[in-house]
């Protein structure tokens, strides 16, 4: 009987290959993937990838400022290259030297190796045949039958923070926009008719899924830098240096108004929904706020407490009904936002033009039904009037008549 005991191997992959450190088992492992799938067996694959050794990854191990200053040493020092990544395995320990330079007194540990979290962290970030616990959620997911994400099992965008699915609409040499999704998974695709209008006026529009991020990096969990992290490499992925248009909801909306001060984005316009924090954003960069003013998640009275920021917007356009979601009542406005030039404020302008249409049919409604209420006043009792003098005529003849 053959043995069909599903099969999960994490390894180092071979794409790419000038980092593929550990090519041998990287080899063996797709050899035996392929021998288990011609023979039926369920098997899966987590590929752990070199990472940067920016601060933000050293943060596991370190406080902040450590680890910025750490980041900063190693840069100097040449022990990464020009993207962040090690230049030669961790195990050789040269980097000691200037982790405890930099450190001091404030260092974490010992730095031994096998015991120290820094340590064990930096042959992660080599990943030459090492263990690691990157994947415990997607391992214990795997043992219990559950399927392992396409974005795990091979990524196609890749950012400085690991793997992440990314939903694409249009011409890819198109003008980017960035849509960030709100908290709640059930609701992950509530953008895909806006960026379907918006693939149509030719942008390419790119949706990250946060999550499929790996790490605990997702929504509630993940700060907004790291967003920005993500947000910026997919930029670059897409040969764009600025981002034409942030779109976010809710969790994605308040995102979107933090990253878009990041000077490197370059984002020129900003569409919110009901977002769940307003900050800021830069004077060059046009905005339009939608909400419903029945939303219970994120009440419309949040906009109220920033009215300099209200002051700013480009169009504050607001539904009666609709609640917490992106309104297929939007997408008309956005699209036309998204096409004028960031100074105009032609899309406010066109809805008051559309209120005052409606003003002026009220006024001509509310006219009518004043000159019809005054033609009823004379109408009415003019009518009773002559039926009074039809029935004193009528009477007046019956009594002649008996007389008669």
């Amino acid at each position: 009987m053959l043995d069909t005991t599903p099969m999960l191997f994490v390894s180092m992959p071979e794409w790419p290959a000038a980092r593929c450190r550990d090519s041998h088992t990287a080899h063996a492992v797709k050899e035996n993937i392929e021998d288990l799938t011609v023979r039926k067996v369920r098997t899966g694959e987590l590929r752990a990838e070199p990472q940067k050794v920016s601060a933000q990854f050293l943060t596991k191990c370190l406080k902040e400022d450590q680890a910025q200053r750490l980041s900063k040493a190693f840069q100097e020092q040449h022990l990464v290259d020009s993207q962040g990544f090690l230049r030669e395995d961790p195990r050789h320990r040269r980097w000691i030297a200037t982790a405890e330079s930099v450190l001091g007194f404030d260092a974490p540990d010992s730095l031994v190796a096998d015991e120290s979290c820094l340590a064990e962290v930096m042959n992660v970030a080599w990943a030459k045949h090492e263990f690691t616990a990157q994947f415990a959620e997607e391992i214990f997911d795997f043992c219990e039958g559950k399927e392992l994400k396409l974005a795990q099992m091979a990524p196609g965008w890749k950012t400085e923070l690991g793997p992440i699915e990314v939903f694409e609409f249009g011409p890819k040499q198109g003008p980017l926009a960035v849509a960030i999704h709100g908290m709640a998974k059930s609701m992950l695709h509530e953008w895909d008719h806006t960026a379907k209008a918006l693939a149509e006026e030719g942008y390419h529009v790119l949706l990250p899924n946060f999550h499929s991020m790996l790490n605990g990096l997702t929504p509630g969990t993940i700060s907004s830098d790291s967003v920005s992290i993500v947000v910026k490499d997919l930029m670059r992925q897409s040969s764009n240096n600025g981002i034409s248009m942030l779109l976010g909801k809710s969790w994605g909306g308040g995102m979107a108004s933090k990253i878009s001060q990041d000077t490197a984005l370059k984002v020129q316009k900003m569409v919110l929904v009901a977002p769940a924090e307003l900050n800021p954003w830069p004077e060059t960069c046009a905005v339009a706020l939608f909400w419903a003013e029945d939303d219970a998640v994120v009440p419309i009275r949040k906009a109220e407490t920033h009215p300099e920021l209200q002051q700013k917007l480009t169009l504050f356009h607001k539904e009666k009904t609709g609640g917490h979601r992106v309104l297929d009542a939007y997408v008309p406005l956005i699209r036309h936002f998204s096409h004028q030039r960031a100074e105009a404020h032609k899309v406010e302008l066109l809805q008051k033009e559309e209120s005052a249409k409606r003003s002026a049919w009220n006024g001509l409604h509310t006219s009518f039904k004043v000159s019809l209420i005054g033609l009823l006043g004379l109408a009415v009792p003019g009518y009773f009037l002559y039926r009074r003098r039809g029935e004193k005529d009528a009477r007046g003849k019956r009594l002649d008549a008996a007389k008669e």
